[in-house]
């Protein structure tokens, strides 16, 4: 009965394992890096062309040519499959650097090994043998060993400098990535801990009005005026819409307009008051999301300007603004509540928090209301 193997055991421990590694570090391979090491071997194969000058009419001077420019990007690229595998270890592994060196070590000898194997078979000629046979001046005896060992060291000394600079250049920018990563993370909870705190101060009902609110109603029942029920009826009503709100990340327009009437009424119940409140939005932004209770504050504000005094009419609207963004009006009938300039821009302080991006807060007051609009620059 043959059973289907999943992908973490095929690529587990087994014979096979480090082929398969091997392979796969191979594959990841990326253009920006072979273009590198292309462009490194066609560098280090460009540094001694001078001597090609004196070789043109040579008849083998292509030859020698093609054995300048490409020997050296034979070598880059063989060393680049054994440099593959230590790049792509782990990048905070103790002993990366030395893996890095040795494979490039690794990797030079076995390039230079390959590349030899190869010029025997094509028989290119090297630059300086040309000029040397032009001049008549013999070939430098040297052993096989120390020739192998001195190629070596001269492809080995310019790809570990080639190397740490990638090397350098990818914690650089794994730096780079993680320092931007944690500040995204870092204003990410410093928005969120201060709209927790905003939402929690904003859920909290003042301990004065609600001491008021309650006073009031005692003493409507002790006198037994007809109102003490409606009175009681609307704090409820009022509780059981402010306080789910801490809870919610997002609400309705429906619901923000809810809360804000459910407000007014205690007061107006109070009071003894008429107070009419209207609500507006297009059909089209019915099912916006927004922060809860962003206008209740706000508000507070405003009747805390005010006292004694109580609007007549209070209306809430949302409208879509030119550009993308929502635009939110409350207006009162009351004149002269916009109030100091630094504490609205602290209450905008506070509401761009709530939000989580741009928003900007403005208060317009003329002879019988005020208007205060708050703008959130959405996408």
């Amino acid at each position: 009965m043959s059973r289907a193997l999943s992908p973490a055991h095929e690529a587990g421990p087994g014979p096979g394992a480090p082929l398969r590694r091997l392979w796969r570090d191979w594959c990841s391979l990326r253009p920006r890096e072979f273009l590198w090491f292309v462009l490194l071997g066609l560098a280090y194969g460009l540094t001694d062309l001078s001597g090609l000058v004196y070789l043109g009419d040579d008849p083998r001077w292509l030859e020698a040519l093609s054995r300048q420019l490409f020997s050296p990007v034979i070598v880059t690229l063989l060393m680049m499959l054994c440099w593959l595998p230590a790049a792509r270890s782990q990048p905070e592994h103790p002993r990366r650097l030395a893996r890095l060196a040795l494979a490039t070590l690794l990797g030079s000898l076995l390039a230079l090994l390959a590349l030899r194997g190869l010029l025997s078979v094509l028989d290119w000629p090297s630059v300086d043998e040309l000029l040397r046979a032009r001049k008549g001046k013999p070939m430098r005896a040297t052993s096989a060993g120390l020739s192998f060992l001195g190629d070596a060291l001269q492809a080995f000394i310019p790809a570990m400098l080639a190397v740490s600079l990638i090397e350098w250049q990818q914690r650089r920018r794994r730096a780079e990535a993680s320092l931007a990563r944690l500040q995204h993370e870092q204003q990410a909870l410093a928005r969120r801990a201060l709209a927790s705190r905003l939402a929690a101060l904003q859920a909290q009902v003042e301990p004065q009005f609600l001491f008021d609110t309650l006073v009031e109603i005692e003493r409507a029942y002790a006198q037994g005026r007809p109102e003490a029920a409606p009175q009681m009826e609307g704090l409820i009503h009022h509780l059981r819409v402010a306080l789910p709100r801490l809870r919610e990340p997002h609400v309705s327009p429906a619901h923000e307009a809810e809360l804000l009437q459910s407000y007014l009424a205690v007061l107006a119940g109070r009071r003894q008051q008429a107070l009419q409140f209207s609500h507006h939005c297009p059909e089209s932004l019915r099912d916006t999301p927004l922060p809860p209770m962003l206008l209740l504050p706000l508000l507070q504000r405003a009747l805390r300007l005010a006292a004694p005094r109580l609007p007549q009419r209070c209306s809430f609207s949302l409208e879509a603004r030119e550009g993308g963004g929502l635009r939110l009006l409350l207006a009162l009938d009351l004149p002269g509540l916009c109030g100091d300039d630094a504490e609205l821009q602290a209450l905008a302080e506070r509401l761009r928090a709530l939000v989580g991006g741009p928003a900007a807060l403005r208060c317009r007051s003329s002879e019988d209301s005020t208007l205060f609009s708050l703008e959130l620059h959405t996408a």
